[in-house]
């Protein structure tokens, strides 16, 4: 259509046509076509139709430029019909031409009440009581939505806004429309009501759909109090629902964590193809497998993870060489072997992307049986592996490398505790893995090495504190254990990261497609600003010009270790790094200082490591006569690879995130009315979030504080003109409520609750 429009304009400018020299002139066949087009004109004022003459004329106003328009509409985001006069000096006829021709395009909207012309944007809406706000890419301010503006949204869904005015504190705006529903299924408890005519409805229990859900089709009651999956219809400002899944009670153990768990998408069973796929993979290695593959069962090769892990896709081996080298073996389970392209395993392991930990248990990316069994480098059985033997000097260097497929037998399944005990000269431990003990002291001296190397390049270690929750039979959490990394951890993840970098490396050098990891930049001025906040912590900081280098961001956190916020400040520095993901290009990761970087070390719990086993094996190791087509092949695949693989990342770490939540608000309904202190780890427009030593993170409402605090956006502080309150504050709180069901825990200041004549649990604080 807007092909046609250009060339009727340019026809026009030779002189005034008829419809039919014009149909002939641009060779039109279809009348309604041609009509269509001519009509549009004729709406945005940029032709006329002479009745009289029965001939259409090009009118004369093409002098407002509407891609200048548009720019002033993006820098402002509203203008008034004034406005736009003004700035461009422009006749009543372009300005009207200009603005239908936007309008119709959908790029602006006339908003009456403010007497206004908006432009449109597209953004995801986070909705609370009684208003909402809409965070769009792109803009550091989220925009702010009255409560009467909100429209028919819901909470994450994407909208369509249009901002209208400016105050002292955001830009406001209303949702014009719904683009993409957030929610399409709910989990809530299956009620009725009415007495003659009963009617069954749904009461959300999730935090993001609070909107009570009536339903359509079949309802059991016997299902009553239970809780259902229901699909969503959305109708104008109605919503209907249909039962899908009928779960259980809410007090069924474990079920909190399985409602959220499929909230996320992760479904617990695999589809039946893949469970018929599964009976045709062996349980043991298999000769012919063995061929082509060099033999390392004689290597003493050891796995070392977790107490509580089950699954083992990486191990290790160190010996010293003659020369004085160190030769290091990384070896990562073949799942690539099994799950063949295209493959009913393959197509679920990409649905989901990723292994999901949550808690108690683990949503895998596979099946079991190739997780826990013939995928994994369980001790004392051959496995098939990727493997890459890299030599290096004591300084750090890799000299050499080679890349091939191999088949170990893992000689011992060491874990974490172990490994450190050993480290730190436990006899009895040591006694035990006597033929291991030298290996795993050289381990961690080249272990260091390699860290060292990174350090001084550059490389970004966060000091961020972990916590898991011990849980007891019936999926309730007893208590919270803080995760800590010592040798053993850093260790393996040390070896882990070189094997990456160099198979990125690798492939790169041989111009070869493969699924990067990349970190990119931050974005500076975002950056110095945090570097403005983080100097009122009391940091030196000097004044940095041009883009920031890794290695000045790891000063700082060094330099701040000891700082009593110190992790307030790893936490802003934190928040103003880009997100890691996955890409077809080789951009480099800035955290780690790296310019080669992928994922190769975790084919069993990430798609993309899997993927990339492919890729080696296709194009690197046993490169076909088609290898051009092969190539092209994957260059197309990966980018779609890379993006759904960064979304199921990321949904993964939602879904975790919002089952610790879940428990750090059940384990604190035990402790409500307790004195705590903790820090002021977070700030918004509506409260202060502290955290507790356990890392139970709370709310502290500014309405439940003495006096109207104002929050200062730019400072990261909230006053009252008499105190003020900022990041890395220690306050001393009392725990007035802890929520399960809606994943929220409420504090209030000591002293404000004191004020209030009622008095905080006193045993608490004789402890």
């Amino acid at each position: 259509m807007d092909n046609i429009k250009e060339e009727i304009l340019n026809a026009l400018k030779e002189g005034n046509l008829s419809f039919d020299i014009l149909k002939e002139y641009l060779g039109i066949e279809n009348d309604d076509e041609l009509n269509n087009a001519l009509n549009d004109l004729i709406e945005e004022k940029r032709i006329k139709y002479l009745a009289g003459q029965e001939l259409y004329k090009l009118l004369k106003f093409q002098g407002l430029d509407l891609a200048l328009l548009l720019d002033f509409f993006k820098e402002r985001l509203y203008l008034s019909y004034f406005d736009i006069k003004k700035h461009f000096k422009a006749k009543k006829a372009e300005i009207d031409s200009a603005i239908s021709i936007l309008s119709k395009e959908g790029k602006i909207k006339n908003i009456k009440e403010y007497n206004v012309y908006s432009y449109l944007i597209e953004g995801t809406i986070d909705l609370h009581e009684k208003f909402g706000f809409v965070s769009v890419e792109g803009y550091d301010d989220d925009f702010f939505i009255p409560g009467d503006f909100v429209s028919n949204a819901y909470n994450k869904d994407k909208v369509l806004i249009a901002p209208v005015e400016r105050t002292s504190k955001k830009i406001v705006a209303y949702v014009v429309n719904v683009i993409e529903r957030s929610t399409t299924k709910a989990f809530g408890v299956l009620k009725e009501k009415g007495n003659k005519y009963k009617k069954y409805y749904i009461r959300p229990i999730q935090n993001s759909f609070q909107q009570d859900i009536d339903l359509v089709g079949d309802v059991n009651e016997s299902d009553l109090g239970k809780i259902c999956q229901v699909s969503i219809e959305y109708n104008g400002f109605k919503i209907r629902g249909r039962i899908i899944n009928v779960i259980g009670y809410k007090d069924d153990p474990g079920l909190d964590i399985s409602v959220i768990a499929l909230k996320y998408g992760f479904p617990v069973n695999f589809s039946e193809e893949t469970l018929l796929e599964l009976d045709s993979i062996p349980d043991e290695v298999k000769a012919s497998d063995k061929e082509g593959r060099i033999d390392y069962t004689s290597k003493k090769i050891i796995t070392i993870d977790g107490d509580g892990s089950k699954d083992f896709d990486d191990a290790v081996s160190l010996e010293i060489m003659d020369n004085g080298n160190y030769k290091l073996g990384v070896y990562i389970a073949d799942v690539s072997h099994y799950v063949k392209e295209g493959s009913p395993l393959d197509k679920d392991a990409l649905s989901r992307g990723t292994s999901c930990y949550l808690a108690d248990r683990v949503i895998p990316m596979i099946p079991r049986k190739l997780s826990n069994g013939i995928c994994s480098l369980n001790p004392d059985v051959e496995r098939l592996v990727l493997a890459i033997i890299m030599e290096i000097n004591p300084k750090g260097k890799v000299l050499n490398y080679d890349i091939n497929e191999g088949v170990i037998k893992s000689a011992h399944r060491m874990t974490y505790n172990n490994v450190n005990k050993i480290l730190n000269n436990d006899e009895e431990i040591t006694n035990q893995y006597l033929d291991i003990k030298d290996m795993l002291f050289n381990m961690n001296k080249l272990s260091k090495i390699i860290r060292d190397i990174r350090y001084r390049r550059g490389g970004l270690e966060f000091d961020d504190t972990e916590f898991e929750f011990e849980l007891n039979d019936k999926g309730e959490p007893i208590s919270i254990i803080r995760r800590e990394r010592f040798d053993a951890e850093k260790l393996i993840e040390d070896f882990m990261l070189l094997a990456n970098e160099m198979i990125a490396y690798h492939m790169n050098l041989m111009k070869l497609p493969i699924v990067y990891r990349v970190h990119e930049e931050p974005d500076q001025e975002k950056l110095q600003q945090t570097l403005e906040v983080i100097r009122g912590f009391d940091v030196k900081i000097r004044n940095i010009k041009g883009d920031i280098h890794p290695k000045e961001i790891q000063e700082i956190l060094h330099d701040s270790k000891d700082n009593p916020n110190s992790a307030v400040i790893n936490n802003l520095m934190l928040r103003s790094m880009m997100k890691a993901k996955y890409f077809e290009e080789c951009l480099g990761h800035y955290g780690l200082a790296l310019k080669y970087y992928c994922h190769f070390t975790s084919p069993i719990r990430r798609y993309p490591d899997l993927m990339t086993h492919r890729m080696i094996k296709k194009l690197l190791l046993h490169p076909s006569e088609h290898i051009g087509h092969d190539i092209k092949k994957y260059n197309a695949l990966i980018p779609e690879v890379a993006f759904k693989n960064s979304k199921s990342e990321r949904n993964c770490i939602d879904c975790e995130r919002e089952v610790d939540d879940m428990l750090y608000a059940w384990y604190m309904e035990k402790h409500i009315g307790e004195v705590r202190e903790g820090v002021i780890v977070g700030m918004t427009s509506y409260g202060m979030f502290v955290e507790l030593s356990n890392g139970a993170e709370g709310l502290i409402s500014y309405s439940s504080m003495d006096g109207y605090y104002e929050y200062n956006e730019d400072t990261y502080q909230a006053s009252n003109g008499k105190k003020t309150f900022k990041l890395g504050q220690k306050v001393e709180i009392v725990i007035t409520n802890s929520d399960k069901e809606k994943h929220q825990i409420d504090f209030m200041l000591k002293s404000d609750y004191e004020k209030g004549g009622l008095k905080p649990n006193e045993n608490y604080m004789s402890k």
